[in-house]
């Protein structure tokens, strides 16, 4: 992997970290207090929630991303690395994704066809090891540190996420080097 992050930095390869991550409409951290001798009492909010599916480019620290309101599925995955195939380059593009059973059981003859028409090869992480896939690493800042840590309502909730991460790269960011 290091020789492959190598080739990326210098322009060789492309290299794609995905994953997806949920986001509630609630801030994730939370402290509350009430007045001594009284129980807290914390009003019931409705559960607000939207995966988001993630491709960092490594090679050029950029974010591609799609909002889901639902759960991510299997067909949402292969969705999205159709999306990613189709805006490759000339150079061989490497996706690194974690073993999670939606990122598995893509058909071989699609994987050929990406890598016959589009250069773009698959990369597996080794099982437990969420601290190799670099995208880990936004998706943590984005929930703890980039986000206004207000609710979000059902109708701002995707706003405020494309407000969040279309600032990637020019307000928020992670430097890998």
């Amino acid at each position: 992997m290091n020789k492959i992050k190598a080739g990326a930095r210098l322009g060789h390869y492309r290299l794609i970290y995905l994953d997806e991550a949920g986001f509630s409409a609630s801030p994730p951290v939370q402290y509350g207090w009430s007045p001594r001798g009284k129980p807290h009492e914390a009003e019931a909010q409705n559960h607000v929630r939207r995966s988001v599916l993630g491709a960092l480019n490594y090679t050029d620290n950029t974010l591609f991303y799609q909002i889901i309101s639902s759960s991510v599925t299997r067909s949402d995955v292969i969705g999205f690395l159709a999306q990613i195939a189709q805006q490759v380059d000339h150079r061989l593009t490497f996706v690194v994704l974690d073993n999670a059973p939606i990122h598995h059981g893509i058909d071989e003859e699609m994987k050929s066809h990406w890598l016959q028409e589009h250069n773009l090869f698959l990369l597996y992480l080794p099982a437990y090891s969420p601290e190799l896939n670099l995208i880990e690493i936004v998706w943590r800042e984005a929930k703890y540190h980039w986000r206004r840590f207000i609710t979000w309502t059902q109708d701002t909730m995707e706003h405020e996420l494309n407000a969040l991460f279309e600032n990637y790269g020019s307000q928020f960011a992670v430097n890998f080097s």
